[in-house]
């Protein structure tokens, strides 16, 4: 089991971006930690693997600006770490290549603070290696050589390109795409062969992840071209001529379409899954979260002796319900004589996990296709039990009481904004090709942390009619909707496009 008093900080490195690249120890450092503290390289998937009650403080670089300064970064981690908090340190790639995670640790020593290293998969590999680009290979590049190309503000390259420039091997520097034109003219005027390979590498590993390929004498104009920002990495060597790409290079369907999740955590898991198996670049982003509404054991037990059938519009409130009787100890035979209706196949599956199949689904994953259908099987004796979000469409309600069916609307989960994702929102939102918007709750949610509406005309991919309308009514126009209301609907209707 995970201690999270035995060391106050934890420095994690968590990859170039890929978030399957986390190593175990470091989603456990996430998945635990009360504070997380973190730089502009962080892909948010990985964000959405913390706690709903964890603050998320963002530490990195944009637009030109610190957010936080190295001096008030080690202040904020020593403030949390001290006040009794666990905190965790998200860093790109590696903690203690480039990136400054050494003056962290010194920091902490001075003020006998606990902490550990984490250390993660460095992009001057793995995001060459998503980019078709090997570091080595045998006869040609036998050795490999890293450099920062950063520097401080109004301070030279300090670099020693006399010596680089005789190098053998590969040639990696990381952090340097603005300064492209001092690497590739410190090289150059230092006898390095012009025709040589090389090539730029944005966003390796992620979603957005773009490749150019040239030679020294040609990446500084096809890096200017393509508009290569950063995140980059810059690799000299005839390695660059090998093609070995697997990453977002198949021909799959939507190959190349970089796509936003904003359900909840468990649903985009799911989402992002499919999504992938199709060729699409995944980023979940959760802004919405489920908080569970415990039912007192005896009205629990009441309500489901009392019923004839039990009506699930979610998967979320499936899982809540099987959990809840789980714990009170209720044997899931006095199921037995019950009815199990679900609005959709998501619901379907949700039911399965826990060996039950529903007796009734609608042909249309929609309320009101459920309400018309269901009321064909419900008579003046029987007592429907709904157990669904605290607040949910009146379709339901007022439909089961305009036919004298008798019901109990129970609420089982709220759903509530997860305004700590705001800043990364709107920090990526342009990166993304489509947002994908899974309930009016979501979409609720999205409009209001976006800062500007005209980012998502033409983007929001809608899982049906219930959430177009919901979007439509908080002004988003040209809006993309689903036919099927689940995410093989929402995948066709992206492939139509």
């Amino acid at each position: 089991m995970f201690n999270k008093e035995v060391k106050k900080v934890s420095l994690v490195g968590v990859g170039p971006g890929d978030e399957s690249l986390l190593t175990l120890k470091a989603l456990e450092c996430i998945q635990n930690a009360d504070v997380l503290v973190y730089d502009n390289l962080i892909n948010p998937t990985v964000l959405n693997k913390a706690r709903l009650d964890a603050k998320l403080i963002y530490a990195g670089k944009i637009s030109g600006n610190h957010y936080l300064t190295q001096d008030k970064i080690n202040e904020t981690i020593a403030k949390y770490a001290t006040s009794g908090e666990y905190v965790v340190r998200l860093k790109g790639g590696d903690p203690y290549i480039f990136g400054r995670g050494g003056e962290e640790a010194e920091y902490l020593i001075e003020r006998c603070i606990d902490f550990e290293i984490v250390h993660g998969v460095s992009s001057f590999y793995a995001g060459l290696g998503y980019a078709g680009i090997p570091i080595t290979f045998r006869g040609e590049a036998t050795s490999f050589h890293v450099f920062t190309g950063h520097r401080k503000k109004g301070e030279p390259l300090d670099l020693d390109f006399k010596n680089i420039a005789k190098s053998d091997g590969s040639l990696v520097f990381l952090m340097g795409i603005s300064n492209l034109p001092l690497i590739v003219n410190g090289l150059l005027s230092n006898g390095m062969d012009p025709h040589i390979g090389a090539a730029v590498v944005e966003n390796g590993t992620r979603y957005n992840q773009r490749v150019f390929r040239g030679e020294l004498c040609s990446i500084e104009e096809i890096a200017k071209k393509e508009n290569v920002v950063s995140p980059a990495l810059i690799v000299v060597g005839d390695v660059c001529k090998k093609d070995l790409s697997f990453f977002n290079k198949s021909k799959l369907p939507l190959s190349g379409k970089n796509i936003l999740l904003t359900a909840t955590r468990s649903l985009a898991e799911k989402m992002a899954k499919r999504f992938k198996e199709t060729g699409a670049n995944i980023c979940e982003m959760s802004l919405i979260a489920i908080k569970e509404i415990e039912i007192e054991r005896e009205k629990l037990l009441s309500e489901i002796n009392d019923s004839t059938h039990i009506l699930f519009t979610s998967s979320n409130g499936v899982n809540i319900f099987f959990e809840q009787i789980k714990r009170y100890g209720i044997d899931i035979r006095s199921l037995y004589n019950k009815k199990i209706c679900v609005i959709g196949s998501g619901s379907g599956e949700a039911l399965n996990k826990y060996g039950v199949n529903a007796d009734f689904i609608p042909s249309k994953f929609d309320s009101k296709s459920f309400l018309d259908e269901i009321l064909l099987k419900l008579d003046k004796d029987s007592k429907v039990l709904m157990l669904r979000a605290k607040i949910g469409s009146d379709v339901l309600p007022k439909g089961l009481k305009s036919a004298g069916i008798s019901f109990s609307d129970i609420p089982v989960y709220d759903t509530i904004i997860d305004h700590r994702k705001k800043f990364e929102l709107n920090k990526d939102i342009e990166n993304f090709d489509y947002v994908v918007a899974a309930s009016a709750s979501g979409a609720k949610a999205l409009v209001e942390m976006i800062e500007d509406k005209k980012m998502l005309s033409g983007k929001v991919v809608s899982i049906g009619p219930v959430t177009t309308k919901a979007l439509v009514e908080l002004g988003i126009e040209n809006i993309i909707t689903a036919k099927r209301y689940d995410v093989e609907g929402i995948i066709d209707a992206i492939k139509k496009l």
